[in-house]
């Protein structure tokens, strides 16, 4: 008999898990996506056939919204003078009202008055520009957090920060992160074994299950306000045992 192999298709949205230590926390997404639009893994295809996504949803544990501290004085000593100034005022005003501020390209760490002349000067948007990207995490807590009142929090807490010169803070798109994505893994394995099993059950007693792929990365991305979705690609064959 023909056996049966069911593929994981690739998520072109979705962020792999790099190295990280135990306690690293990693943005997710810097904005909503729509599961089922994105490709056949994360949903039905437009014929309505095709494989759903097989992994697990969970509850983020933050709110994060890129901020972009810059300065767009001519002279680049004035430049980077007036942005750190400005960061260091926002460091002071976040510590104040109880908001995180943290910076990194995937695990986030804590930005302070000591290190923040570490992080990376980038240039901006226009000519003579240069800034800084930082985030502000705010956790989730209560029955409902909603983005739009972590955004409006973070619009005033914004406006409040005294400038420096020419510098100014732009503010992206608020998104979601999670605390060590790989304690996960285990959920994800099981639910996969457990959907593969009955797919396999299926076709009666007399089929098995086989899984490849199990080792592979653990992605993430949003799917929907509040919630993270994780899972790992791989494939499953359904043979007569």
């Amino acid at each position: 008999m023909k056996k049966i192999i069911l593929l994981a298709a690739t998520i072109a949205a979705a962020v792999p898990i790099m190295p990280l230590t135990a306690q690293d926390t990693v943005v997710v997404t810097g904005s909503r996506q729509d599961r089922s639009a994105l490709n056949a893994y994360l949903g039905p295809s437009g014929n309505g056939s095709g494989p759903s996504a097989i992994g697990v949803t969970r509850r983020a544990d933050y709110f994060v919204t890129p901020l972009f501290v810059s300065s767009d004085s001519r002279n680049l000593d004035e430049r980077r003078e007036e942005l750190f100034t400005m960061l260091g005022e926002t460091l002071r005003l976040a510590d104040a009202q109880g908001i995180d501020i943290v910076a990194g390209r995937y695990g986030l760490e804590p930005v302070t008055l000591e290190n923040m002349r570490e992080l990376p000067l980038a240039g901006g948007n226009r000519p003579d520009t240069n800034r800084v990207q930082i985030y502000a995490r705010i956790a989730l807590r209560g029955s409902d957090p909603m983005v739009s009142k972590t955004a409006e929090r973070i619009k005033a807490f914004v406006k409040a920060i005294p400038a420096t010169g020419r510098s100014f803070i732009d503010v992206g798109n608020t998104g979601l992160a999670i605390d060590d994505p790989e304690q996960y893994r285990g959920d994800v394995v099981r639910q996969i074994a457990q959907e593969a099993t009955s797919y396999a059950k299926a076709f009666g007693s007399d089929y098995g299950v086989s899984i490849t792929g199990l080792h592979g990365d653990l992605y993430f991305q949003q799917s929907s306000e509040t919630e993270v979705f994780l899972y790992i690609q791989h494939e499953f064959e359904i043979t007569p045992k």
